[in-house]
């Protein structure tokens, strides 16, 4: 078998100084992109949150009670 001759390409991308739309896609369907990533995390902030809040209002609730309770 011989050798055979094989001719390279070079590929160059240039942006023209006069184009407007650089990243095009980047900012398109944004409003539904974020409604997305939202909508799929809801469950893990839901498990994140619920025990914090839950904790903080129970303090509170106790802290708000024994000043009550000490008060008379």
């Amino acid at each position: 078998m011989g050798k055979t001759a094989v001719r390279l390409f070079e590929v160059s991308y240039a942006l023209s100084p006069y184009q407007q739309n650089v990243l095009p896609g980047l900012f398109k369907d944004m409003p539904y992109k974020i409604a997305k990533k939202i909508s799929g995390n809801v469950l893990s902030a839901a498990f994140l949150l619920v025990p914090v809040i839950g904790t903080v209002a129970y303090a509170e609730n106790y802290n708000e009670q024994e000043k009550l309770h000490h008060r008379y």
